[in-house]
This record gives structure tokens, C-alpha cells and sequence, in this order.
């Protein structure tokens, strides 16, 4: 994947998304609770189609939808839809497909078998970039449950920070949070690169600060953005600790 101008060999820092950076979809989760709803999902092609997604949400999201908002999970649903998941689901049936599983999704309990998957080999190439000297801080937009889930997903105690928006009250893309999370870090935005799953949230609001920035493409779906990307957080880390020489 084009790497653009991202300076890998001289960063200081590494600023993270959470959700579908860290932590993913449960996808067999999503299916199950379809099953109850009375439809039955292939879920290798669920998970190709919820990243396939990920760019058709943007869109929304760009035109200053919250990823917060009540309906921005319906949102999903539909484009996830779209992406590859309408052949499953009989036209008529949609509309229902889409209001029940989003409620089916909601609330705490669900939120966090949600949002509980860890990729293999992310834990380890957090580690390995903490080991070549470089802080780690989670900039998320979330309900203020993110320092818990992360918490419980292993994953919390590599992180010099974690900035929640829900917390500091400050949302991506607005240029605040990450301002806030540099405050809280000590880190230096021209030596720090911003990576997570959405242009108009993450790379447009890391840019406002003054951050490099970055997204994860798993299957190439991001073709069209000016910015560098990588397949996953391994695979970021790896770049970072070639271009340092390690």
C-alpha cells in the first residue's frame, strides 16, 4: 500500500483509534443475534462487507454526522448492507432487518461483546513498539466505556493514555481532542501519526491538529485517499520499526 510522505523513521509516538483499530466486531456475535431475528448471515461475508463499509459510512460521517449519534449504528447496518450483505436479506425485509438488529446491538451488554475482538498479533506489535521507545495513546470517539473495554480486552496497560471522547467532551474530527490527548501525553504532533478506520473523523481531525495521519485498509477499499494506509496495526508496526531500523 502507498505510503505517502508519513516521516516512519523519526516518529516519536503512535496515536490509535479504538474501534476497528484495537478492538473489533465479534462478527459471529452479529450473526447470532440476526438468528434470533430470523435471519441467517454467512459470516465470511459479513466481515468483508462491514470493512467494505467502513468508506460508504465516511461519507455520512462527513457531512457532521456524530459516530456517537443514536442512529449512526443504523447508519452502518444499511451500508453494510449495501456493501454485500442484500443478496442475504430479501428486499422487503430490510428496512425490519436493519431497525432489529441495531436494537438487538444496543446496550451495554451487547456494546461489549460487540466490541471485544483482538486481531492476532496486535497485542505483540503494541509491545514491540512500546520496546523501541515509542508512546502509545488511544484517541477514541466512544460512550465512555472505552478505557474499560480496552481494560478487558488485555489491551490497557501498553497505552500512556487513553482519550475518550465522552469523557473530555471533545469529539473527532474536531481538532480539541487531540490537542488534549498531546497535553495529556507530552507527545509532539509533528512527530506523532494518528491511525483508525474513518477519513472524515480520524485523518481530517488528526490533520486539523497537526498530526500525521493514516488509516486501516485490510482489503484495499480506501483507494481513493490522499493519505498513507496500512493493512493492520501489525502491519503498522512493522513499517515503523523498519524505517527505525529495527
Amino acid at each position: 500500500m502507498r505510503r505517502f510522505s508519513v516521516p516512519l523513521d523519526t516518529l516519536e509516538s503512535v496515536f490509535l483509534d479504538a474501534g476497528n483499530t484495537l478492538v473489533y466486531w465479534d462478527h459471529d456475535f452479529v450473526a447470532e443475534r440476526a438468528r434470533a431475528l430470523g435471519y441467517t448471515l454467512d459470516v465470511v461475508r459479513l466481515v468483508r462487507a462491514e470493512a467494505k463499509a467502513r468508506p460508504l459510512l465516511d461519507r455520512l460521517l462527513a457531512r457532521s454526522r456524530s459516530t456517537e449519534a443514536p442512529d449512526t449504528l443504523t447508519a452502518y447496518l444499511r451500508c453494510i448492507l449495501q456493501a454485500g450483505l442484500a443478496e442475504e436479506v430479501p428486499a422487503a425485509a430490510q428496512r425490519a432487518f436493519v431497525e432489529g438488529l441495531a436494537a438487538a446491538l444496543r446496550g451495554t451488554d451487547a456494546s461489549d461483546r460487540l466490541w471485544s475482538r483482538v486481531p492476532p498479533g496486535l497485542p505483540e506489535s503494541l509491545a514491540r513498539l512500546r520496546e523501541a521507545g515509542l508512546a502509545l495513546v488511544v484517541v477514541s470517539n466512544s460512550d465512555g466505556s472505552c478505557e474499560r473495554k480496552l481494560r478487558e480486552a488485555g489491551l490497557h496497560d501498553v497505552f500512556d493514555a487513553v482519550v475518550d471522547s465522552a469523557v473530555v467532551g471533545i469529539e473527532k474530527p474536531d481538532p480539541g481532542i487531540f490537542h488534549h490527548a498531546l497535553r495529556a501525553s507530552g507527545c509532539s504532533p509533528e512527530r506523532t501519526l494518528h491511525v483508525g478506520d474513518f477519513y472524515a473523523i480520524d485523518v481530517v481531525g488528526a490533520r486539523r491538529a497537526g498530526l500525521h495521519a493514516a488509516l486501516l485498509d485490510p482489503h484495499g477499499d480506501w483507494a481513493d485517499v490522499d493519505c498513507a494506509r496500512f493493512r493492520d496495526v501489525p502491519g503498522l508496526a512493522r513499517a515503523i520499526l523498519a524505517a527505525k531500523g529495527g
